[in-house]
C-alpha cells in the first residue's frame, strides 16, 4: 500500500466531485464523493497506530472524516471524528473534527444519499456567505446581542435587500411580465436569505442565497438569485456613498427604488443605532465596520415627499364614494374609514424651535424621521445626534423634540470630558451649528 499514491487519488475524485457539483451533477458528485472516501479511509487507517507520524496522521484523519461526510457514509466519518478527537494534538484540527462531529450528528438520521446532498449543498451555500458581525453600540451588558438588536437588524436588511432583488429582476424577467403583488410574493420567495453559520462573539453569522435551478426559472433569474446576496453586499451594503456614489446610484435606480433599498438602511447605519455591523472581507479576511449613513447622505439620496399638516391630523384611509344630484349638490358617502396602524415619513427642516428659547439656525437642513403607529403616537427622531421624543400629537411631539435636542445641547457642551458617544454627539451638532458654545447656561 502506497498512502500518498492512494491520498492523491482520493484527492483527485474529491476534485471531479467538486466540479460535477458546480455544474449541477449531483448524483455524479454523489459517485466521486463515494470513491474519495473510500480510498482516504483506507489512508487515515494506515496511520492509526503511527503516533511518531505527527501532524501527517492528523491531517489523513481529519480528511477522511469530512469526506465520508461528504459522501453520506455518518457513521464512517464518526469514526474517524472520535479517533482523531482522542489523538490529534493540533488545536485547530480538534476545533475543526468538532464542528464536523456537529454536523455528524444532525445528518445522523438521514438517509447516505441524503446526507450528502444536505452537506454539500450547505458547503457550497457556504462559499458563497457573506460573513457578518453583530457588535454592541456600547457595552452595558457586555458583549451580549439581544434579540432585539437581531430582529431590528434582520427585518431592516430583509426590507432593503428584497427591494434591490426586485429592481434589479425587473431587468431580467420575460417582457410583458406584470409588476404587480404577485410579483412581489415570488420576490419573497425566491430571495431567502439562509443563515449558513453563527457563532457568539458578539454575534457572528454568514447567510447566502439559494443557488439550485428551481422550476420555470431563466437562466438570466437563476443567476441573479445565486448571486443577490453578494451582488447586494458590494453594491449596496458597504457602499461608502460618496457623491460620485450616490449619483452612479441615481442613475441605475428610480427614486422610488432608492428609497425603498436605502431607507431601511438608514436605520441599521444609523449613529443612533445600538449595535454596530461588521462584515468580513473575502479577500484578505479582516474585519470591517460599515460607515454610517448620515444627514447630508440622507439629503443628497433619498427623495423626501411632502405630508402636509392635514395628512399628519388624519393618518386613516378611507373609501368614499362621491356623486352628483340633478341640483348641482355634491353627496359624499363613507363606505370604509380605517385608522392607520402606522405610517413614516421624512420631515426637513432648518432650524430648531425650542419653546422658552430662541430658534437655532442650522447650516443645513436637515431631515427628521416620523414613525406613527397607532399603539405609541408619534415618535420624532434625528439619528445623528441620538435624540427622538414620543407623544400622542404631532405638534406636541414636534416641540417636545425641539426642547430636547436644544437641552441635549446645552448638556454636551457643560461636560468637560466627554464619553466617545458623547464626543461623537457634539461632533454632529459642530457641523449643524456654526456656534454651538454660543448655547450655554
Amino acid at each position: 500500500m502506497k498512502p500518498k499514491l492512494l491520498h492523491q487519488e482520493a484527492m483527485d475524485y474529491s476534485f471531479k466531485a467538486k466540479q460535477a457539483l458546480e455544474q449541477g451533477k449531483q448524483t455524479s458528485a454523489f459517485e466521486f464523493y463515494l470513491q474519495a472516501a473510500k480510498l482516504e479511509s483506507q489512508v487515515a487507517e494506515f496511520y492509526f497506530d503511527k503516533p511518531d507520524l505527527e501532524p501527517t496522521r492528523s491531517f489523513m484523519i481529519r480528511s477522511a472524516a469530512f469526506l465520508n461526510i461528504k459522501a453520506g457514509l455518518i457513521e464512517e466519518a464518526k469514526r474517524f471524528i472520535f479517533f482523531g478527537l482522542l489523538n490529534a494534538k493540533d488545536s485547530i484540527i480538534k476545533d475543526q473534527l468538532n464542528n464536523a462531529l456537529e454536523l455528524a450528528v444532525s445528518f445522523g438520521n438521514m438517509h447516505t444519499d441524503e446526507a450528502s446532498r444536505e452537506f454539500n449543498y450547505i458547503n457550497l451555500l457556504r462559499q458563497r456567505s457573506i460573513h457578518y458581525v453583530l457588535e454592541p453600540a456600547n457595552l452595558a451588558y457586555g458583549y451580549s446581542v439581544s434579540l432585539e438588536m437581531i430582529k431590528d437588524f434582520s427585518e431592516s436588511y430583509l426590507k432593503s435587500i428584497k427591494a434591490y432583488a426586485i429592481s434589479k429582476f425587473k431587468k431580467v424577467v420575460t417582457i410583458g411580465h406584470k409588476i404587480d403583488r404577485e410579483f412581489g410574493k415570488e420576490i419573497d420567495k425566491i430571495i431567502n436569505p439562509l443563515v449558513t453559520s453563527s457563532a457568539y462573539g458578539s454575534f457572528k453569522f454568514s447567510i447566502a442565497n439559494d443557488f439550485l435551478s428551481r422550476e420555470g426559472e431563466s437562466d438570466d433569474v437563476l443567476d441573479l438569485k445565486a448571486n443577490v446576496v453578494t451582488k447586494y453586499h458590494s453594491e449596496i451594503f458597504v457602499n461608502p456613498l460618496d457623491d460620485s456614489d450616490i449619483e452612479l446610484i441615481k442613475s441605475d435606480f428610480s427614486e422610488d427604488e432608492i428609497n425603498e433599498i436605502f431607507r431601511p438602511l438608514t436605520r441599521i447605519k444609523a449613529n443612533s443605532a445600538p449595535y454596530k455591523v461588521g462584515y468580513y472581507d473575502s479577500e484578505d479576511f479582516k474585519k470591517k465596520y460599515i460607515g454610517k449613513i448620515v444627514n447630508k447622505q440622507k439629503q443628497k439620496l433619498l427623495i423626501v415627499k411632502p405630508i402636509t399638516q392635514e395628512d399628519i391630523g388624519e393618518l386613516e384611509s378611507s373609501i368614499i364614494h362621491i356623486r352628483s344630484s340633478a341640483d348641482g349638490k355634491v353627496h359624499k358617502t363613507t363606505i370604509r374609514k380605517e385608522e392607520m396602524k402606522r405610517a413614516e415619513f421624512d420631515y426637513d427642516t432648518n432650524q430648531i424651535e425650542p419653546k422658552d428659547f430662541a430658534p437655532i439656525i442650522l447650516t443645513e437642513k436637515v431631515l427628521l424621521n416620523v414613525l406613527f403607529t397607532s399603539e405609541t403616537g408619534f415618535t420624532i427622531s434625528f439619528q445623528d445626534f441620538r435624540i427622538e421624543h414620543t407623544d400622542i400629537e404631532f405638534e406636541k411631539t414636534l416641540k417636545a423634540f425641539y426642547d430636547a435636542f436644544y437641552l441635549k445641547i446645552k448638556r454636551l457642551f457643560n461636560i468637560s470630558e466627554k464619553s466617545e458617544e458623547e464626543q461623537r454627539d457634539w461632533d454632529a451638532i459642530k457641523r449643524l451649528i456654526g456656534n454651538p458654545e454660543a448655547i450655554k447656561d
